[in-house]
């Protein structure tokens, strides 16, 4: 009896450890598996890189560059572009200042003219060492059926010119870039894309700020949110030496930063209803008479900063405009009491 159950036992401890080598062995092929499968995955996307790289060498014309546009920025009377961010036209128009660029739709748009100019001059003459044949059955191969910008420039004989520009392109600094005239693709400069995925807060111009020196300063004030107004004026000693406080050299010239907003509307959401800081520079400005003479007129600037934004810099304004930037601390520093 006694040698019947161990055997009973035996078999049993034989069958466990079958099922756990069966389990072991399932486990180790569907990692042998998986592992298998992402190798050909990683392989089968290298050999696609790599036809791509080597379609980018068969089609370089020996380092000969071509021409890919003719026309220059004189000749272009509107943009229209679409990036990533927005839809955007501008059209060139006459002025008492000279030719300037408006937004098409919203006329007081603050435009930055000499960013248009900079978007629509990477269009300009341009040129290529890679020619790639496209037809509408490959411009997914490139990025170019849901581009990442499409442009369409006018010029002004009323011609227009259309562009996308798909993915980048492997082993190049370059982008792919779709001629629709002409179904042409080639690799452009990197340029053109950063050019036209510029954010609609960088077209915008900022305000002129006014520049001074410390001797046309007459006085600064600094008032800090709950507490008294600190007034910075010069010193004249007996012997006419006149000292001017540091924090005049400061308010020589604002720097106001890069701009947040530039039409708001609710400025309680950056704490400048209410601001942190309020600095107000007084100072003398050298201006016609309207007879040929100069004469010295009084002129003020304010800046508030507001709160701090997630990067531990300030929402700032000056003189109580509608735009809101962003003040580095280090230049708010300057201006706060210590």
């Amino acid at each position: 009896m006694e040698e019947r159950e161990e055997r009973i036992k035996r078999l049993k401890r034989l069958k466990r450890k079958r099922g756990l080598t069966v389990l072991v062995l399932v486990v180790l092929l569907a990692g042998l598996g998986g592992g298998y499968y992402a190798a050909r995955q990683y392989r089968e996307k290298k050999a696609e890189e790599e036809a791509k790289r080597q379609e980018e060498e068969d089609n370089k014309i020996n380092g000969e560059e071509l021409t890919v546009t003719t026309f220059a920025l004189r000749d272009v009377a509107a943009v229209g572009y679409t990036n990533e961010e927005n839809s955007y036209r501008f059209v060139r128009t006459e002025s008492d200042k000279g030719d300037i660029w408006v937004r098409e739709g919203e006329e007081d748009f603050p435009t930055k003219n000499s960013k248009i100019e900079s978007i629509i001059f990477s269009l300009c003459g341009l040129t290529s060492t890679t020619k790639i044949a496209g037809d509408g059955a490959t411009l997914s191969e490139y990025g170019l059926e849901a581009p990442l910008v499409s442009v369409t420039i006018t010029l002004k004989d009323g011609t227009e010119q259309r562009f996308r520009v798909g993915a980048k392109a492997p082993y190049s600094t370059g982008y792919y870039l779709l001629q629709e005239e002409t179904g042409d693709i080639w690799v452009v400069a990197e340029s053109v894309y950063k050019q036209f995925s510029t954010t609609e807060m960088k077209l915008v111009q900022e305000e002129g700020f006014p520049e001074t020196t410390q001797e046309n300063i007459t006085k600064v004030e600094v008032t800090k949110r709950g507490e008294t107004t600190i007034a910075y004026e010069p010193q004249t000693a007996e012997d006419g030496t006149v000292t001017y406080p540091a924090i005049f050299t400061d308010c020589e010239k604002f720097i106001a930063g890069t701009i947040q907003e530039y039409r708001c509307t609710d400025f309680a959401a950056y704490g400048l209803e209410d601001p942190y800081l309020t600095v107000k520079v007084s100072y003398t400005e050298n201006v016609a008479d309207g007879e040929g003479n100069t004469v010295k007129e009084d002129r003020t600037v304010t800046l508030e900063l507001g709160d701090l934004t997630v990067s531990n810099n300030y929402y700032a304004r000056v003189n109580g405009t509608s735009f809101v930037y962003i003040m580095t601390a280090a230049n708010a520093a300057k201006y706060i009491p210590k």
